[in-house]
């Protein structure tokens, strides 16, 4: 039987060094120590991959990146998107961005413009793939080292961007993995899982897989 191949679009919750582009990587070396993540099988996608019995295709995930706006970074970006069959063409795709359009205050309809946008953009490119997006979930710090994350206009309440992201995979016909509705998962400073982190997103994108 042939392996799935999957790919990912994310932010920096997703990255990994050696895996993800180089000029937007949150988790590299230099934050093992703070993190317990050493290996990319620590990695959320990578343990809901092998939980899959699949492959990696591509995994264009880039810390800071918005799905909003009209930079080669954004999640409504052509070429990014283009780039998640580069190695092989994905047969699942898995969408875990948003939570920086929270983060700075984009507002509410235009984070719904951009996502259904993306949404449109992925199908178009990929028609046969199974697409999977993830509402926002939500961090508790432990541990916490120096802040990272600063959250500068986030006023808004995150449920707002996730009921958004649900409407949209209704409408859509898409696959929902709720992670707004899981208990908080652990981090370094709010927003950034450690190792345990890491395993319980990976567990509740794996629930949602089924």
């Amino acid at each position: 039987m042939k392996c799935k191949v999957f790919s990912i679009l994310g932010d920096s919750i997703s990255t990994f060094e050696g895996y993800t582009p180089a000029r937007a990587v949150f988790f590299d070396r230099s934050m093992a120590a703070e993190t317990g993540i050493r290996e990319v099988g620590d990695t959320w996608w990578m343990q809901v991959i092998r939980s899959q019995d699949g492959e990696l295709g591509y995994n264009n995930s880039m810390a800071g990146s918005l799905v909003a706006g009209a930079l080669a970074s954004s999640g409504t970006d052509f070429g990014r998107i283009s780039s998640l069959g580069q190695n092989k063409s994905p047969d699942v795709i898995l969408i875990a961005i948003g939570c920086n359009d929270w983060a700075f205050g984009v507002h509410p309809q235009e984070f719904e413009e951009s996502y259904r946008l993306m949404i449109r953009r992925i199908k178009e490119i990929y028609p046969k793939a199974e697409i999977w997006c993830s509402t926002l979930p939500e961090g508790q710090e432990v541990d916490p080292v120096e802040q990272f994350f600063l959250n500068i206009d986030g006023r808004i309440s995150g449920k707002v961007y996730s009921d958004i992201i649900k409407k949209i995979a209704r409408e859509e016909s898409l696959c929902l993995a709720d992670l707004a509705a899981e208990p908080p998962y652990d981090t370094i400073d709010g927003v950034h899982p450690n190792k345990n982190g890491m395993k319980q997103l990976a567990d509740a994108w794996i629930k949602a897989l089924g």
